[in-house]
C-alpha cells in the first residue's frame, strides 16, 4: 500500500503554517566507516535531520517570514495514522520563487531539526 501525506504543519511561536505543496525528508547518517589497521570498522554518529518543503506563496496575503524560524516544530501527518514530528526546527536555506505560469508560485525551504519523534 502506498503512503500518502495528508497534512504538513509548521508551528513557530504559536503560529501555524500549512501552505506546503510537497515535503521531502532528508537522509540520516547513523554511522561512518573508519579505516582500521587490517580492516574497516564503523562508528556511530549524531543524527542530523533535514526536511525540504515546497511552500506555496499566497496570492492574496503576505508571505510568511521564514528567516525568523528557530526552534519550531514540523509535523507530518500521514493518512495511515502515523505522525512524524521534528523538533528544534530551524531554517537553513530559503530558495528562490519558482513561477510556472499555470499554477501557484512556490519556494523551497530547507530546514534542519534537532530531533525526530
Amino acid at each position: 500500500m502506498s503512503e500518502y501525506v495528508s497534512r504538513v504543519l509548521l508551528e513557530v511561536n504559536g503560529q501555524e503554517i500549512d501552505d506546503f505543496k510537497t515535503v521531502t525528508e532528508g537522509e540520516v547518517e547513523l554511522a561512518k566507516q573508519v579505516k582500521l589497521m587490517n580492516k574497516t570498522g564503523s562508528m556511530d554518529t549524531t543524527p542530523r535531520y533535514t526536511v525540504d518543503v515546497e511552500y506555496v506563496v499566497p496570492a492574496d496575503a503576505p508571505e510568511f517570514d521564514f528567516e525568523g524560524v528557530k526552534n519550531g516544530t514540523l509535523t507530518i501527518d500521514k493518512q495511515n495514522g502515523v505522525r512524524v514530528t521534528y523538533t528544534g526546527v530551524t531554517r537553513l536555506k530559503i530558495g528562490s520563487v519558482k513561477y510556472d505560469g499555470d499554477n501557484e508560485a512556490t519556494k523551497t525551504i530547507n530546514f534542519g531539526a534537532a530531533g525526530k519523534v
